[in-house]
């Protein structure tokens, strides 16, 4: 009776394993757009490279395009597709397909609003003391 119960649950372990690494890995990746489809092959591949300088490509033939609640109205085409061009900052959503080598086949783009510089540039550190701290330095020397 144990032994049964055993063998039962190591069975649909295994089953519940095997299921979910059958399928394929759903991934989202973010950055700007380094390279666009070129030509007119069946697989249109787009390049993208992250924050941290990896590049991805995904096959974007099948993937929906869409703009982001912030992207501006008035920079906006008909088909968000036609928005697609380098330097543009991109979400993919993408599976990566055992069947097709572990390709990344995007499912859905979302266009990003452009970023607004809203850091201010960094003040670079005099190379020497400032007069006033110099002069206290000194006063306390002596």
């Amino acid at each position: 009776m144990r032994y049964s119960r055993l063998l039962t649950i190591v069975a649909i372990l295994l089953t519940l394993i095997t299921s979910a690494t059958a399928g394929s890995i759903t991934g989202v990746f973010q950055g700007r757009i380094v390279q666009l489809p070129s030509g007119k092959s069946k697989a249109k591949w787009l390049y993208v490279q992250g924050k941290n300088g990896a590049i991805r490509r995904a096959n974007i033939a099948n993937a929906v395009v869409e703009y982001d609640d912030d992207y501006p109205a008035s920079k906006r085409h008909k088909r968000a597709a036609d928005s697609l061009d380098r330097a543009i900052e991109v979400r993919v959503t993408a599976e990566q397909d055992e069947a097709k080598g572990g390709e990344w086949q995007a499912t859905n783009i979302l266009i990003l609003a452009p970023r607004r510089n809203s850091q201010k540039p960094s003040r670079k550190a005099p190379d020497t003391p400032s007069p006033t701290v110099a002069k206290s330095q000194v006063a306390t020397a002596n």
